[in-house]
Formats: structure tokens, C-alpha cells, sequence
């Protein structure tokens, strides 16, 4: 896979997500003029898809996040990443079934993102906005959309990447940076103090079950509208041990979202003893619409709640792939449980791996810089794929007066909700 010195590389970018287009923008700032780059995405607009659901950027991808943007951008990041209110506490709390702390972690806080970058220690980071930090990456790039890749040829001196609508793309390299889907919801502020005063206003809120079940919230207390009863943006997520389904014969319409919605209550009824914190869970997903909320809905596109499985998947039981023209960045790479907030620092760290790596091709061919990324990455990701994976699998043993917390089987049901507002009366 040698490169001929008189001619420039081009990178396929497939997914204009945060790490497709990190590492886009990472190629014009670091890369300069050694490689010509192009980025598409399967939706037709960046409104096509609920992007919006808020994520948690802990110090080492803030880094990255700033190494591979240029100084336009990170002057537009804090429309994306809002410097703390005097509420918050950009933190982690666990609770058990009742609300009883367990795990509260002393993250250290900042006013804003280019506070945590300097810190030498990894006990600090803050939530974002995905949509919005989609868009302020998004600026000075040509995404092409509407381009759905369905395959791709290699040849000799290149790949061609192959799209739904017939066309196809050749380039040197092609980067997979497909994402998955995740959840959100947004709440009235009764419910949000609600949540914060439970959670001493962490803004990362998870608890977990005695039947394998547990939930997880990532917040902001800040308003998303000016009214008299402002709402605010939550993430929320609901999960399940399959087998519940299973033994009490479940049907479920999944494309119908009320029925969805009314699953998910019955679950935390089934699941949770009654308390304050079982009140609140129900409370919050009774406000979840069956439908678009016309003009009132304050997020550009509505996605309805869903029911989706989750499979474990031991991430070293995956053989090594080869180190050729195709490359993975992100979830398309590594996908994980949601419950630590590491997919999102994973794909802005492979980002940066990637570009660094790139750096040398000069003096090593293509594949040799493509080798040390995927070592690099894979070992990085794993770690953070198996502390995820063990964070869910592995409570069984006592926890003192808490009780006892069992383990979650290697399937289960994820009820997720994306963003929402709540009509007022």
C-alpha cells in the first residue's frame, strides 16, 4: 500500500457523527495538505435524525475533543458544552432500588471544557449537547448526504466505497465511523429538581435494581425554554432483564409507542418497591408523547421511544481484523453499554489515534500506520467496553445494608427515549 509520492491520499469518511466528523476536522488542522478527505452520511439532512441526546465528556476525550479542532470550532464549543451552573455537579451518583447512595465519585469541578483539558488527573468532565456539538463540528465541512453505504470493493491501489443510490467513491482509505442509536427525554421542573435533589444534583444519575434492572439519566439544569415553567433536557434510560418478558409472556408492539411507554411503567412498577425514587421513574416516563408535539416540540425532529435488546458480547472474544484500507472509528468500532458514558470519549480518542498515526505515513506505508491504530485502539476500547460490560454484570456480591444486588443476564431490554417537552397546561 504504497503511496506515490506525487500523489495525495484521499479518506473516505463514512457517518457524520462526533467521530466522523472530529476526525474530518482533524485531518485539515493536523494532517495540513497530506491527504484530501470527504465525509458522507445515510441521513438527507442533519435534521433526518434525533441527534440530540446528551453525553458525558470525561477529561481524556475533552483532550482529544480539543487536539483535533481547529481554533473556530473550539471558539463554538461552549454554545455545545454550556460552563457549569452553580446546580450542578458534573459528577456520578449510584443509588441502589430505594435511592441509598452507593458510589458518589469526586470529580473535581470546572467552570468550563478548557478547565479540564490542563488537569493531570482523570477525575473531572462535564455533559454535552450532542446535537449541537454535532452542528459546531459540522462547520466549514461538505457533508454529502444521503449517501447510505451498502458495501465496498478493494482494489490494488485503493477501495471503492458503495452507496445505495448507485454511486460509488474511491479513496485510498475508508473510515466506518457509523454510530448507534441512544436515548433521550427532556422534563417540567418540578421533576427536575426532583431528580436533582435525590441525586445531591449530580448530573450523571444511576441506579440499580434487585432483579438485574437499573437506570441511567444524564442531565442538565439548564433551561431549554425561557417560560415561567422552563423544561429541561434529560437522558433517560430504563433497563431490564429479558427473561421478565419471557416468563410473563410480554407481547409488546414495539412501533407503537404508547404501548412502549406503558411497558416501561409496568416494568418499574413490577420491578421497584415503592419509594420516592420508584415514584419519580414512573413520573418521568408517563411525560414521554406518543407523537410529535407539532410547533410545542423544541428539538428539529422526533424520534419515538423504542424497545431494543442488548447481547454481551465479551469484546476480546472478537479475532483481530485485518489491517487494510478499512478502517473503524467509534461505535462502528466498539460499541458499549451506555452506563459509564465512555462511547463518546472512545470515538473522539480514536480520532485522535487516528490522525497521529497518519502523521507518519510519509515515512511508513498506509497499512503499517492502520496496524498500530487498531492495536492501540483495541486494547483502549476493550478496557473500556469490559468496565462497562463488568459495571452491569458483575454485582452480585453483598453491599452492606444496601442489600444484596444480583446479576444482570447476558440479555436484556433497553427501553430508551429520546427528547422530548412536556405540554403545559
Amino acid at each position: 500500500m504504497e503511496v506515490p509520492a506525487n500523489k495525495i491520499p484521499t479518506i473516505l469518511i463514512v457517518g457524520a457523527g462526533i467521530g466522523g466528523l472530529s476526525f474530518y476536522q482533524s485531518v485539515r488542522k493536523n494532517l495540513g495538505k497530506k491527504f484530501h478527505v470527504k465525509i458522507f452520511d445515510r441521513e438527507t439532512s442533519p435534521q433526518d435524525r434525533w441527534q440530540g441526546y446528551n453525553i458525558f465528556l470525561n477529561r481524556k476525550g475533552v483532550t482529544s475533543l480539543l487536539y483535533c479542532t481547529p481554533p473556530e470550532v473550539q471558539a463554538r464549543l461552549p454554545e455545545a458544552i454550556p460552563g457549569s451552573t452553580p446546580r450542578e455537579c458534573h459528577t456520578l451518583a449510584l443509588t441502589d432500588h430505594v435511592g441509598r447512595y452507593l458510589l458518589y465519585l469526586p470529580h473535581q469541578q470546572t467552570k468550563n471544557i478548557f478547565e479540564i483539558e490542563p488537569l493531570k488527573h482523570d477525575f473531572a468532565g462535564i455533559v454535552a449537547y450532542r446535537n449541537i456539538l454535532r452542528d459546531v463540528l459540522s462547520e466549514g465541512v461538505d457533508i454529502q448526504w444521503g449517501k447510505k453505504c451498502v458495501g465496498y470493493e478493494e482494489s490494488d491501489d485503493g477501495v471503492w466505497a458503495l452507496f445505495e443510490d448507485g454511486t460509488r467513491e474511491f479513496g485510498d482509505l475508508l473510515i466506518g465511523a457509523d454510530g448507534i442509536n441512544s436515548p433521550n427525554i427532556a422534563v417540567p421542573k418540578h421533576l427536575a429538581n426532583k431528580s436533582m435533589s435525590i441525586y445531591s444534583n449530580s448530573v450523571v444519575q444511576e441506579s440499580l435494581g434487585k432483579n438485574g434492572d437499573f437506570h441511567f439519566a444524564v442531565f442538565r439544569f439548564i433551561p431549554i425554554d425561557q417560560s415561567d415553567e422552563p423544561t429541561y433536557r434529560i437522558t433517560l434510560a430504563y433497563i431490564y432483564p429479558t427473561k421478565f418478558d419471557i416468563k410473563d409472556n410480554i407481547s409488546i408492539d414495539d412501533d407503537n409507542p404508547e404501548s412502549v411507554i406503558k411497558h416501561t411503567i409496568s416494568r418499574i412498577k413490577q420491578l421497584r418497591p415503592p419509594c420516592e425514587l420508584t415514584d419519580l421513574l414512573i413520573e418521568l416516563f408517563s411525560c414521554v408523547p406518543f407523537s410529535h408535539l407539532g410547533e410545542k416540540y423544541p428539538f428539529r425532529t422526533y424520534n419515538p421511544p423504542r424497545r431494543r435488546q442488548f447481547l454481551d458480547v465479551y469484546p476480546l472474544s472478537v479475532p483481530p481484523w485485518k489491517n487494510d484500507r478499512i478502517v473503524l472509528l467509534g461505535d462502528a468500532a466498539h460499541a458499549m453499554n451506555p452506563i459509564l458514558g465512555l462511547g463518546a470519549n472512545n470515538a473522539l480518542q480514536d480520532a485522535d489515534l487516528l490522525t497521529k498515526e497518519l502523521r507518519n505515513y510519509e515515512n511508513d506505508n498506509l497499512v503499517e500506520c492502520i496496524r498500530r491504530y487498531n492495536e492501540q485502539m483495541r486494547v483502549r476500547s476493550s478496557k473500556d467496553v469490559m468496565e462497562s460490560r463488568n459495571m452491569i454484570l458483575d454485582h452480585q456480591e453483598s453491599v452492606g445494608n444496601f442489600g444484596s444486588i444480583i446479576p444482570i443476564y447476558d440479555s436484556f431490554h433497553y427501553l430508551s427515549y429520546r427528547a422530548f417537552a412536556v405540554e403545559k397546561a
